[in-house]
């Protein structure tokens, strides 16, 4: 386990130091007791009448995000959380970054499950930010009637200026008006998608600039487009709504509550337009049947792109996902036969159950085990010695670090190099007791055959045999699956 430690002391008097070195003394002792390993303190000094911003809380939070180390020790809660948002901040790291926390006037012990407390602080910070959101909504609200835009981002074809929508100076207001002439000449979703990524527009998230902007058009995205009332020159706002303020989910509000101021910004298609297309895609919605699962749905994979391969009937098989949707510039084209792939999988499935019934074959196979397991003991023993003479350094050069003897750098060069040491012997150990397990091994095969032999004879591959015995297909570009089977267990 290596440490993070974080100290808060008040003032920055001369009394505060003995604080100081007390506390720092006091995490010393638990840590060299433990066994643990320090990767450093985080120290905090604060007025007694004005709260700092306490830079290096912040850090350790930032680092705790990149996992450079797995423990928080602080001596009470309070040091660590004044208030329920930074609180708030703690308890997600501690579950999304697998970041434990220790504090030792017994309020959380994450090793131990002991996170209770931050229900408390969780829920004060919620009933404050909540309180806190409505005054914003109300604030924002009241903007809104006056025709101002505080959306997030401008709508695709305009952008924002002094708080109101005007036409963005580029191609994005003429994308717009194609995207509606076309959904009105009977293209669907995904199709003008295509002939949009197809012909090299930039797409809403490019446009915004967003870190994850991908180049494809989407045929959500363009569904989202035509329902769009901003482009008939209305102002509509207050559309959608979280449940809360900890919530991400959102949900729609009803048009007889939502904010419409008319005819505050340019026009981009008329309100007959937009009309017309709603009606359109109404009716459309009626007729739309759901694309059917096929066999290989979510186990067959482009080796390529890694998208799904989509079924094609024309061609009684399997063709990249990437390339149906988007076409040459998303990836290359390849086709996969159902019926070749089926016949694959049976005769590597017979092929096994001849080989986890041949006896002769597995008693070979137990025996030769057997043999290695003596010297895999020894080696495990050796090992051990290792790994506890590297432990008794960092515990050694820690002891030195308390007393000063040795700067924190030195400290971390030595702790560093023997963690690694550590870790390289662990991933070793591991490897060598996984071919210690002889009984699991062995059971592993006697359920293999039980499971092969209930299917027997094979015929036909259906879903549930898939379930079993198939991980994952990848088809390359000339067409040729790799399959990666569950029975993976047995050598050569």
């Amino acid at each position: 386990m290596k440490c993070a430690v974080y100290i808060r002391v008040s003032t920055d008097k001369e009394e505060q130091k003995t604080s100081l070195d007390n506390q720092q003394r006091f995490f010393y002792n638990i840590i060299v007791e433990k066994g643990w390993d320090l990767f450093r303190f985080y120290i905090d000094v604060e007025s007694g009448t004005k709260d700092k911003k306490r830079e290096n809380l912040r850090q350790l939070i930032e680092d705790a995000k990149q996992h450079k180390f797995d423990v928080i020790l602080s001596k009470e809660l309070s040091r660590l959380a004044r208030n329920g948002k930074l609180s708030y901040e703690i308890k997600d790291i501690a579950e999304k970054h697998n970041i434990h926390i220790i504090t030792f006037d017994n309020a959380i012990n994450s090793l131990e499950g002991n996170i209770h407390m931050f229900g408390l602080y969780a829920w004060v910070y919620e009933q404050e930010s909540q309180r806190t959101s409505e005054r914003i909504k109300a604030a924002l609200n009241t903007n809104a009637k006056r025709g101002d835009f505080h959306g997030s981002n401008a709508p695709y074809g305009y952008k924002v200026v002094d708080k109101k929508l005007v036409l963005a100076a580029d191609n994005t207001p003429e994308v717009v008006k194609s995207i509606f002439d076309l959904y009105l000449s009977g293209r669907g979703f995904d199709s003008i998608a295509r002939s949009l990524s197809k012909k090299g527009y930039p797409t809403p998230s490019q446009v915004a600039r967003k870190s994850n902007a991908g180049r494809f058009w989407h045929g959500s995205t363009i569904k989202k487009i035509l329902s769009n009332p901003h482009y008939t020159g209305d102002l509509v706002q207050g559309r959608e709504t979280t449940r809360s303020v900890t919530s991400q989910s959102r949900h729609s509000i009803p048009e007889e509550n939502q904010i419409v101021v008319r005819n505050t910004h340019p026009a981009i298609i008329s309100r007959e337009t937009f009309d017309t297309v709603q009606e359109l895609m109404k009716s459309r919605k009626k007729y739309y049947t759901k694309v059917k699962k096929h066999l290989f749905t979510n186990v067959l994979y482009c080796s390529d792109c890694g998208a799904g391969m989509w079924y094609r009937q024309n061609r009684a098989g399997y063709i990249c996902g990437s390339y149906a949707r988007h076409g040459k510039i998303a990836c290359t084209q390849r086709t996969i036969i159902e019926k070749d792939l089926k016949e694959k999988i049976l005769l590597d499935i017979n092929n096994m159950a001849l080989v986890i019934n041949d006896k002769e074959y597995l008693k070979n196979l137990a025996a030769e085990s057997q043999k290695k397991q003596k010297q895999v003991e020894q080696t495990l023993n050796k090992i051990d010695e290792e790994i506890n003479l590297s432990k008794e350094k960092k515990k050694r050069y820690l002891e030195m670090l308390a007393e000063k003897q040795i700067t924190h750098e030195e400290y971390r060069e030595v702790a560093d190099e023997n963690q690694e040491r550590i870790n390289e012997l662990n991933i070793k150990r591991s490897g060598l007791e996984a071919s210690l397990r002889h009984d699991e091994f062995l059971g592993r095969i006697e359920n293999l055959r039980n499971t092969i032999t209930s299917f027997l004879p094979l015929h036909e591959v259906t879903e549930e045999i898939l379930h079993h015995f198939v991980e994952r297909i990848e088809v390359d570009n000339n067409g040729i699956p790799t399959i990666t089977y569950r029975f993976s267990i047995l050598p050569g």
